[in-house]
């Protein structure tokens, strides 16, 4: 779930309970004309438990479950398949139900492939069906958090003026998310939007529904869970003082570099001789970020070889980490060797280690609690939505051994 509130869901909250009552981010490099140094030394989901009846009803969970739907690792008998066997479900398959509620794979599936898409390149081929059943979970539980919420807030909101609430917040997904969906797709028109989402088991009406479904949920859920509540300056002591080592910065520097790879040239030589030029050149008045688009092989050449902020420890050379924090800034080093090549580096801003002190760290203190608050609220009123509202997954009828995850899972921020 989504905790950010704008000024548009706030109207639709009061258009809610109160019609027509809507309101409106160290080392010395030679001073030489030539770079004759020795080189340095080479290194370098929610799984709802299934009530024994339902409240108004014979109607067992199981019996909800699809007829040609099996969970993932599980054939038509029940029996288990193999890993390669499993199959991602289809998009109008029942995947969820929350009281009256449908939870469709369409609106599961998409999110989930373009993540797995997204991380093919990492992901081993014998755990991409795992990893796939996972985000299907995590996903799901997310789903099912925010149909509970608006289910409570439509049992709250009079029914008459629900209609007014529903066109207000269609209209906002017509003016300002259909452009962002749009946008995402990488699509110029509806048309080219809707056949898209088709052929990911999705439609632009089932977006829209969920949209409308999630807006409320985020804005009832911040109403119901007192999210805003005051947080003192002791109760912020309290945590600095209780989480010292969260507050721990460990030296850090940002750099820029020149470098010549061994592969490119014919020997050392020639690639040292190279390398002496362009530490020759700045040395000389040119500036660094000029030369390293010209001659440099460094991964961010095109960007002038500037490097981010680089933590103590983190780089696998420790010739370059002792030179990262031993070299003043702005000197350039000597001629440095990795088994990659060779390089030349200067650091342009540099941070010791040390402790946040409590005056500066305030801000962050209070996010931390927040959201603290913020899960303990949520934890205590979905349960208590769990007690009233049935849910079933298609999850729950696989063995707890199958399962890769039987923890409640935390709302989405």
């Amino acid at each position: 779930m989504q905790f950010a509130i704008s000024n548009f869901q706030f109207a639709i909250l009061a258009l809610a309970v109160c019609p027509g009552a809507i309101t409106a981010a160290q080392w010395t490099a030679p001073v030489n004309t030539q770079y004759g140094v020795v080189p340095g030394p080479p290194s370098r989901p929610v799984q709802a438990s299934r009530p024994q009846s339902w409240p108004g009803t014979e109607v067992r969970p199981k019996q909800w479950a699809p007829q040609n739907w099996s969970p993932p690792g599980r054939g038509p008998a029940g029996e288990h398949l193999p890993q390669a066997e499993m199959k991602p479900c289809e998009g109008a398959q029942i995947i969820a139900r929350v009281g009256s509620d449908v939870i469709l794979a369409g609106e599961v599936m998409p999110g989930v492939d373009e993540l797995i898409a997204a991380n093919k390149d990492r992901i081993p081929a014998d755990q991409l069906e795992k990893q796939r059943e996972l985000l299907i979970r995590q996903r799901l539980n997310s789903y099912i958090e925010t149909k509970l919420i608006y289910q409570d807030a439509r049992r709250s909101i009079p029914e008459e003026n629900f209609p007014q609430v529903e066109k207000s917040l269609k209209k906002h997904f017509e003016q300002v998310e259909l452009k962002d969906l749009m946008k995402r797709a990488k699509v110029d028109t509806r048309q080219q939007l809707e056949e898209k989402l088709r052929s990911m088991g999705s439609s632009l009406q089932q977006r829209r529904r969920a949209f409308v479904q999630r807006t409320l949920a985020e804005q009832w859920i911040r109403q119901k869970a007192k999210l805003d509540g005051e947080i003192t300056c002791d109760q912020m002591l309290d945590y600095y003082n209780n989480h010292l080592s969260e507050f721990d910065r460990p030296a850090r520097a940002r750099w820029e570099e020149l470098m010549v790879r061994f592969s490119k040239h014919p020997g050392k030589a020639e690639a040292h001789a190279l390398i002496a030029h362009m530490g020759n050149q700045v040395l000389a008045g040119a500036a660094l970020a000029q030369v390293a688009r010209v001659g440099s092989d460094g991964a961010t050449a095109s960007e002038g070889g500037q490097r981010d902020w680089t933590t103590k420890g983190s780089l696998v050379s420790e010739v370059f980490d002792r030179a990262l924090f031993a070299l003043p800034v702005g000197r350039l080093s000597p001629i440095l060797e990795s088994d990659r090549g060779f390089y030349i580096i200067r650091v342009t801003e540099r941070e010791d280690a040390h402790r946040v002190p409590f005056l500066e760290a305030q801000v962050e203190i209070e996010k931390k609690i927040r959201r603290q608050r913020t899960r303990k609220e949520m934890q205590t009123y979905l349960a208590r939505l769990k007690d009233t509202i049935p849910v079933w997954t298609v999850f729950d009828d696989q063995p707890a051994d199958q399962q890769l995850s039987n923890r409640p899972g935390r709302p989405r921020r």
